[in-house]
Parts: structure tokens; sequence; C-alpha cells
């Protein structure tokens, strides 16, 4: 939540994200002031902290590295070399937490702790890249869209369409998962395999509170067992798991649709099509990077939280940089 005071913009999270740890506090306040560097390799610092939590810009700054922001995504080259290192960035990040995880199973608490110091490496920048989605200019792509096809309400639904994820939310997802397991057991799999499958790629996501703090309810593969168990017994997840499919499929027509109006609306202006080209790049990242994001948050804080039980550490209090070092320390 940012906040106009005198000549400076203050981001808050002690308001937005009241029930972080300290941990989650300086993830998000570490990859705020970072996020000129992720995104632009821009040396300029964005901010000081205030304490864990609270982060301080100099108005002029912060406005000086938006309007550069700006101007950097004009280039279609830019955005998807921007987008491809992104990419890259998250793919780290999930593959340290494989290694993460596979260790904590083993009981390797050192290998566990290295490989969290890569995740937290790799993620920080992942954590830029959402922090920051909410400074796209957007406003300015909607009023070259609204010029490009010739009715505000048609801008609109050029950018709704392209900020769609191009595959399923975290959450309608992970209920895809949840039916897809449900099928498996009416079809004759076996519940306590399928339940602990399902426990590992969708445990950490559901639940109130944080899983820096305490374990998620479906981190138990007990819960997991009677959530799949009722669903097979429910009149027809098969269906359900149609239903959901062919709605994808329809949102992915709308939003091919869309980009394909916004490139004939700008054909034979190189200016335009290249505009429409980053503003499809940029969105279709952002929208699913920020689905992505979430997922890899709840199996980072989860997988620091279990590794600080064999370290006897208390997970809300370190911060990144300790984790940086974890593997050292183990």
């Amino acid at each position: 939540m940012d906040t106009l005071w005198r000549d400076l913009v203050v981001q808050d999270y002690e308001i937005s994200r009241p029930a972080s740890t300290r941990l989650e506090f300086d993830l998000y306040t570490t990859s705020l002031m970072a996020w000129p560097s992720v995104w632009m390799d821009d040396s300029t610092p964005y901010g000081v902290l205030r304490r864990p939590g609270i982060v301080d810009i100099d108005r002029a700054v912060h406005e000086t590295l938006v309007e550069r922001l700006a101007a950097h995504l004009l280039d279609p080259a830019r955005a998807q070399v921007f987008v491809t290192r992104a990419v890259g960035h998250r793919e780290r990040t999930a593959a340290a937490l494989t290694r993460a995880e596979r260790a904590l199973s083993a009981g390797a608490t050192g290998a566990a702790g290295a490989a969290l110091a890569e995740a937290t490496a790799a993620f920080l920048p992942v954590m830029s890249t959402h922090i920051v989605n909410w400074l796209l200019p957007e406003a300015r792509w909607e009023l070259f869209l609204t010029g490009l096809l010739g009715d505000e309400s048609r801008a609109q639904a050029c950018m709704l369409a392209l900020s769609t994820p191009a595959a399923s939310g975290h959450l309608l997802a992970a209920h895809q998962d949840v039916v897809q397991a449900a099928l498996a057991v009416r079809g004759g799999a076996e519940l306590g395999g399928t339940a602990a499958d399902l426990t590992a790629r969708i445990g950490t996501l559901y639940g109130e509170g944080t899983p820096a703090a305490r374990a998620m309810p479906y981190e138990d593969p007990a819960q997991v067992a009677g959530l799949v168990q009722t669903l097979a017994a429910s009149a027809d997840p098969e269906a359900e798991f149609e239903q959901i499919t062919a709605a994808r499929a329809r949102t992915q027509r709308l939003r091919e649709a869309w980009e394909a109006a916004a490139l004939l609306a700008a054909a034979g202006e190189a200016d335009a099509v290249a505009r429409v080209r980053a503003i499809v790049i940029i969105l279709s990242w952002a929208c699913d990077s920020e689905e992505r994001r979430k997922v890899l948050r709840h199996s980072y804080l989860s997988a620091v939280r279990r590794w600080c039980q064999t370290q006897g550490l208390d997970p809300a209090t370190l911060t990144t940089a300790d984790l940086s070092t974890a593997g050292a320390s183990s």
C-alpha cells in the first residue's frame, strides 16, 4: 500500500500485510528496493528501509523510475528479454525448492539449507517483478488501445482478456488437481498415496495465516485424504473437471482474438505494432507470473519453516540475508 506523504512515497506492508512475519516483511522490502535493477538493470536506489515492513521512497526518484519503466516497456524485444529472464528466476526458484524438499525428506539438513540459500537468491528477483506489477503503465496502454480500437469499452475488454492467465490460476489449478485425484481414487487408485502426492503439490496453498509461521491444513495428508474422499463420493466430479477445462479453453480463445484484433488495428504502423506486441508480452507474463509466484511463495515459506525446526531457529525472525547463508550455518 503506497501512500504519498510530503515528498515521499511510503510503501507500508505493516498496513497491507498485517499478519506477516519479520521474514515476509524483509522478503517484500528487499525485493521492492531492488526492482529497478531487476526490471531495467538500473542501479538507482529505490527507497530506504525505515523499519521492517516500511520503505520510504523519494517521490522524484519514484516518478523518474516509473517514467523510465514506461519507456523501457515500449520495445517488444526488451520486453521479451525481461520476461525470459523473469521466467528463468522462477524456474530456478522452483528447482531449488524441489532440492530443499527432497533434502528435508531425507533428513539432510545441510543440503536443505544450501538449497534454501539458492532458492532465496532466485526468489528475491521473482518477488521484485511481482511487487511492481502495480507500476505497469496500464492506464497509458488502455488509452493507446482506445485510440487504436476506436472505443474505450473495447480497449478495456482487450486489456482484460490480455490480463487473464493463459493457464489456470493457482487456486483453480489446485482445485483441478483435487478433482483429478478424486477421479483417480474413484477409478481404483490408492487413497493414501494419492493424498500424499496431492499434499506435496498443493498442501501449502489453503488455510488462514502464513505458512512461514505454521503448517497449512492440507500439509497434513490425512486432511487431504478426507477432501479427496468427499469429492470422490460426490455426484459427478468428472463433469466439473470438464466444465473447468471448457471454460479455460473459451478464455484462451478470447485472449487470442483480442490480441489479433489489436494487431490488425495497428497494421501498417510499425510503432503501433511494436507497442501492441510489447503490451501483449508483458500482460501475458504479468498475470501468469503472479499466479506462479503465489505458489512459490507459500512453498518457500513452508520449506523455511520446516528447515528452521531442524535447526532450532524461529522462522518468523529470520531475514533473507540469514537464509542466503543457510547452507553454511547448518
